[in-house]
């Protein structure tokens, strides 16, 4: 697949744009003084217009379809080798492995923008910092509070300039004094690089972290590893000291975190150590900054620290050393849409192997899958057992909400929450409250006929939403549809047409009427939008602007904030009750995790649980805190029902304008795959409508296999699979999906 100087060069090259859905391969003639080889990015023509592309092979002879005609030739070299052969050797398998074509994959692999018509110029975003502006007079001069003064002693110390999001770290500095300062002309905004930011050095660590530290720098190549450390152990010390270890060897390591929410303090931390040899690279970037750090992650005489989310699994770093997955049981690593349906834990494993990289997966909470991979000897087990200083973990605090209603309070939030916000607040310490849906109200019902408004496009009910000025809408979080509210039902015409359940936004207003003098900030995925939202709400949440941070499962992702000392749940219900085979695994996961963000300071933490069910399993083991027993029930629950992890399992979703084709087109689909299905011992279920059965207009059906842990899928080549499907309806297979 490389150069090779000493053979003739080929006359027709097969080149492949980011043209229509899924790409296209086109044959262009291949200009003699350029020597271009499969993965190198080149510039073409197409349609008259100039587009980027990755030669993905040389052809020694011309296709008989394209004899005699007059091909177009490469323009120019762009990048040469910008994908290596190991590389797409990975894309291959990660295409078989999931049943999607090589091309579908190389689009969801490469940054978008590259192979398009033109190239985008990196746009960096400047990084935040404050300096020393005005005379420089010697502080004792000025007349300053204790935190004035303590801020522009901290900026002299970085000298001069130093990153808002240190500045006001938890701890640190608060926004305000900043503010009282620039009014008076002693500091001002400037902006920082990577490269010119201070240093940080290594923490010092307790001995279960050395031990850590010391396992994964002797892993052989290709050794996949559990870190499995309590919330607030002390995990990213960890991967970054593996890293520094790994970068002095010369080769490169990859930080992969679940949520973009959770990029910004991963990625302060690592250039706050590695500086310059950081990188990121997620989806909430400009296409051109995306093409930048793929460029500079191809040096292999520059060792990087890539901090990223799902997609930077595919990042080409030519030595990798480390492969890092934190927060590995989230449920975001998997890609369901569009194709390949690929679990970047799965495409770590393999880019160990083949780069012979370490995988070390990080979580308070591991996930079956790792748990069984555990058990069976592949993946080796080290735990943090402690927090940080010996911490305690918070106690888990339960609110019966059968006896709140039974005593006549039959609010949303129940008093004993009430009354520990409003002693948390009082006492100059925060909170978090986890509300399991966003939004003003769940839906918008009549109280006459039952009807529920739902969205014209999906088969969901609309949720309502709510303006600064009270203004009410409602919103579809499935294809964003939007319309307003109406006072009267379209069904029965009764005036009788109200909200039921509440979200976010319902939750905030509530707090605000019952406690008046509480700050309150929203954080969910309507008040973080912009590359930078969720870092700048935290930095105010950790400035001190607000008392309570208000959100749904986000809260709950890994966030350090020193002074929450309450974490709270409201309507646990709702998650324990979904009537998913994973939905006990998953809610103990959220529940666990929301806790661990109590108590992370020096001031002792509590976790309070509003439910109608307190005797549940879930609830029992997470005031028991006993995960680990969690993991073994529930894995001989699985063994004996032959479920996932200990069976495999694909879905096929076909989707279509039609809902009678769509339909029609399922039960063909099954009927060819019996066959082949029945004899490699796997069963098929269905055809049957999808739980949503209608999004964005499109209805939906689905075919499920069941087979063995350790067979192969029984399906056909991926070309004949959509061979026989009508015109309109689409089909994803998601191999080993997360939801049924």
């Amino acid at each position: 697949m490389g150069r090779d100087s000493g053979k003739a060069v080929s006359r027709w090259l097969q080149v492949w744009l980011e043209a229509g859905r899924d790409g296209q391969v086109f044959t262009y003639a291949n200009p003699l003084d350029l020597a271009l080889a499969p993965g190198d990015l080149v510039q073409v023509r197409l349609r008259g217009r100039r587009h980027s592309g990755l030669v993905v092979e040389v052809l020694q002879d011309l296709p008989a379809e394209l004899a005699g005609r007059a091909l177009q030739p490469v323009e120019s070299l762009l990048q040469p080798a910008a994908v290596s052969a190991a590389w797409q050797q990975l894309i291959d398998q990660v295409a078989g492995d999931c049943h999607a074509s090589r091309f579908q994959t190389l689009k969801s692999a490469l940054p978008s923008g590259w192979l398009g018509q033109r190239l985008q110029p990196p746009v960096r975003a400047p990084r935040p910092a404050w300096q020393i502006e005005g005379p420089r007079v010697p502080l004792e001069g000025l007349r300053l509070t204790p935190a004035q003064a303590s801020l522009l002693h901290d900026l002299e110390a970085a000298g001069g300039a130093k990153p808002l999001a240190e500045l006001c770290a938890p701890g640190a500095h608060s926004r305000s004094v900043l503010t009282s300062l620039e009014r008076r002309g002693l500091v001002g905004r400037t902006t920082l690089g990577a490269a010119t930011m201070p240093t940080q050095s290594p923490r010092a660590l307790n001995s279960d972290q050395q031990r850590a530290v010391a396992a994964i720098t002797a892993a052989a190549p290709g050794q996949a590893l559990l870190l499995w450390g309590v919330t607030g152990a002390g995990k990213t010390e960890v991967y970054l000291q593996a890293a520094a270890g790994c970068l002095a060897q010369g080769r490169s390591v990859l930080l992969l975190t679940p949520e973009i929410g959770l990029i910004p303090q991963l990625l302060d931390r690592a250039r706050s150590r590695f500086g310059a040899a950081v990188l990121e690279f997620h989806s909430a970037m400009a296409d051109g900054d995306k093409v930048a750090s793929w460029r500079a992650a191809l040096d292999p005489e520059a060792p990087r620290v890539v901090v990223g989310t799902r997609s930077a699994v595919f990042l080409p770093l030519p030595r990798l050393g480390l492969l890092v997955l934190d927060e590995e049981h989230d449920a975001s690593y998997k890609q369901d849409s569009p194709m390949p349906c690929y679990h970047a834990r799965e495409v770590a494993r393999l880019r160990a192997r083949q780069s012979g990289a370490v995988l070390v997966l990080g979580t308070a909470t591991p996930s079956l899958e790792t748990w069984l991979s555990c058990s069976q000897g592949h993946t080796t087990l080290l735990r943090l057992p402690q927090r940080i200083g010996e911490r305690p973990l918070p106690p888990v605090r339960l609110v019966d909400m059968r006896q709140e209603l039974a005593e006549g309070h039959r609010r949303l939030l129940s008093r004993p929450l009430l009354e520990r916000l409003q002693q948390v607040c009082q006492r100059g310490e925060q909170a978090v409250v986890l509300v399991p849906r966003r939004g003003y109200r769940a839906f918008l019902s009549c109280r006459s006929c039952g009807e529920a408004v739902l969205c014209p496009n999906c088969d969901v009910a609309l949720t309502v939403h709510r303006g600064r000025e009270g203004r009410e809408w409602l919103r579809c979080h499935w294809c964003d549809h939007r319309q307003n509210c109406g006072d009267h039902c379209g069904h029965c015409g009764s005036t009788a047409f109200k909200p039921f359940g509440a979200g976010t936004q319902r939750v905030i207003e509530q707090l605000g009427e019952e406690l008046s003098d509480v700050r309150l900030l929203r954080f969910d995925r309507d008040s973080t939008r912009g590359r930078d939202g969720h870092r700048q709400l935290l930095e105010r949440f950790a400035a001190g602007e607000a008392d309570v941070l208000v959100g749904t499962q986000m809260l709950a992702k890994g966030m350090d904030l020193p002074r929450v000392t309450l974490a709270a749940v409201l309507a646990a219900d709702g998650l324990l009750h979904r009537p998913d085979l994973r939905a006990s695994e998953q809610s103990l996961q959220l529940l666990l995790q929301l806790a661990g963000r109590a108590g992370r300071g020096e001031l002792p933490g509590e976790v309070l649980v509003q439910t109608y069910s307190p005797d549940h399993s879930v609830i029992r083991h997470l005031v028991q805190g006993s995960y680990g027993d969690f993991l073994d029930q529930e894995l001989d629950l699985r063994r004996r029902g032959g479920l996932v992890p200990l069976a495999r399992a694909c879905l096929l979703r076909l989707a279509g304008p039609s809902a009678s084709a769509t339909a029609t087109a399922a039960a063909a689909l099954a009927s060819r795959l019996q066959p082949g299905v029945e004899r490699a011992g796997w069963v098929l279920i269905g055809p049957a409508p999808a739980p949503v059965a209608r999004v964005a207009g499109r209805s939906r059906w689905q075919v499920l296999l069941h087979g063995p842990a350790a067979a192969a899928i029984p399906l056909p080549p991926e070309p004949d699979l959509r061979s026989a499907l009508p015109v309109g309806v689409t089909l994803a297979v998601d191999p080993d999906p997360l939801e049924l």
